[in-house]
């Protein structure tokens, strides 16, 4: 997560909007293989898959805070550009992701605009595995910054699955080897815009509910927006959705889908979606930089272990590789009756 400094100059998050209780831990007791550490990591992965992970005592993490500060410029200068400069560099949906997504193409529940805008960085180009997309120009100054922020944020995720691997009774490299950052996979680098809702007409969705595809995300940001859904409950219930409140210097991280698959439904893949900014914070924008990790495109997706020792046996017949799993998933969700649903 971003500094103090960049949560100097905006509205508090106020108290007295529901609140998502999140388990902090510290990235150097998980550096460092604390047994308790690990165990706190694949309990709250467990029961809530989000949690916040305090960069600070470790010499990666603080470079990461850094780095984070310095991006959340880049991030508002590049989603700031004229529309003109932004339709060159517009993603080729549904073929790629990669580019700008523009404010309101997709929909949320109630079949209306959404009220974000984005642009994915492939780590795939900047990793030299594939030619480097069409950038604008606000981040070929900055490709030396965003590459050392994408390396940072391996590692970090390398730490996590090796933790997570040593707690479920895996080798510690299960998950890291299915996720090598020097093979083609579908990880970005994302930057978020998510509109001011000054309005009453604003108080809604920005970005509909969801889980993610991938197997870990490393979200920083300082005005709040985002909710998790409480396990058990149903989307359409409003109360059932808790904020998340941003800490400086804590990234907050959430298991995706893919690691769900693979660990047989025992880690928790959990719905979230980003509103409205609560209190005085919905009168500004609100800016994201995410880490999207992927399995590499060849990895399997057979499940490696399950719940009570039973596989999936029809996943198991039809083993799919992370690419194919992928577009499954994306075609499923293009269908006008798919519900999301919380994996795990």
């Amino acid at each position: 997560m971003a500094s103090k400094a960049l949560f100097r100059g905006i509205p508090s998050f106020p108290q007295d909007v529901p609140t998502a209780v999140m388990t902090t831990i510290s990235l150097q007791s998980l550096r460092s293989r604390q047994d308790q550490a690990e165990k706190d990591l694949l309990e709250t992965c467990q029961d809530l898959g989000f949690f916040l992970l305090d960069l600070h005592g470790d010499d990666i993490g603080e470079v990461l805070i850094q780095e984070i500060d310095e991006l959340f410029g880049v991030c508002q200068e590049t989603l700031n550009l004229p529309r003109e400069i932004k339709e060159e560099f517009q993603h080729d949906f549904p073929r790629s992701l990669l580019g700008f997504k523009p404010l309101g193409q997709a929909k949320t529940e109630k079949d209306e605009p959404d009220r974000y805008e984005s642009f994915n960085l492939g780590q795939d180009g900047l990793m030299g595995n594939a030619t480097l997309q069409k950038l604008p120009p606000t981040l070929y100054p900055h490709l030396p910054l965003i590459t050392s922020y994408l390396k940072h944020c391996q590692d970090i995720v390398a730490t996590l699955n090796s933790s997570l691997a040593t707690q479920l009774k895996l080798p510690r490299d299960t998950f890291t080897a299915l996720q090598s950052p020097t093979k083609l996979s579908g990880t970005v680098i994302r930057f978020l815009k998510a509109l001011a809702s000054p309005e009453s007409d604003d108080l809604r969705t920005a970005l509909i509910h969801h889980t993610d595809f991938g197997t870990i995300t490393l979200l920083a940001n300082v005005v709040g927006g985002l909710q998790i859904l409480q396990p058990g409950r149903l989307p359409t219930d409003e109360d059932a959705w808790s904020w998340v409140r941003p800490q400086p210097g804590c990234l907050i991280v959430n298991i995706g889908d893919a690691m769900s698959q693979w660990t047989g439904g025992l880690l928790r893949s959990s719905m979230h979606r980003v509103s409205h900014a609560p209190g005085h914070q919905r009168f500004i924008d609100k800016y994201s930089l995410v880490y999207l990790a992927r399995p590499e495109r060849t990895a399997s997706m057979k499940a490696l272990i399950g719940i009570d020792g039973a596989n999936d046996s029809k996943k198991d017949e039809k083993t799919l590789t992370a690419w194919e799993w992928e577009i499954e998933k994306a075609m499923a969700m293009a269908r006008p009756n798919f519900v999301p649903t919380n994996k795990g």
